[in-house]
């Protein structure tokens, strides 16, 4: 769950990584190309990630989540680490 009071998203990850963006109404999902985009925080949208290789070690790729009140304040961070097999 987003923390309190966050309003908005925006993601970055690590090059062995694709992060598409699906928002309710939307056909079409929407990639992530790099940090600096941002995102309503709405019900319904959700991230699909995916790895086109194998990593060469555990953990070795990640995608953050950095959530913003209004006005573009940042608020917090979620992260995770992704391994492909």
């Amino acid at each position: 769950a987003a923390p309190a009071g966050a309003v908005a998203f925006g993601v970055k990850h690590t090059e062995g990584v694709t992060v598409d963006v699906l928002l309710r109404g939307r056909a079409e999902p929407e990639a992530v190309a790099g940090a600096g985009a941002r995102w309503p925080l709405d019900e319904g949208t959700a991230l699909r990630f995916g790895m086109s290789r194998a990593s060469s070690e555990v953990n070795d790729n990640k995608v953050t989540v950095s959530f913003y009140a209004d006005g573009g304040k940042p608020i917090n961070q979620a992260g995770v680490f992704l391994t492909g097999v």
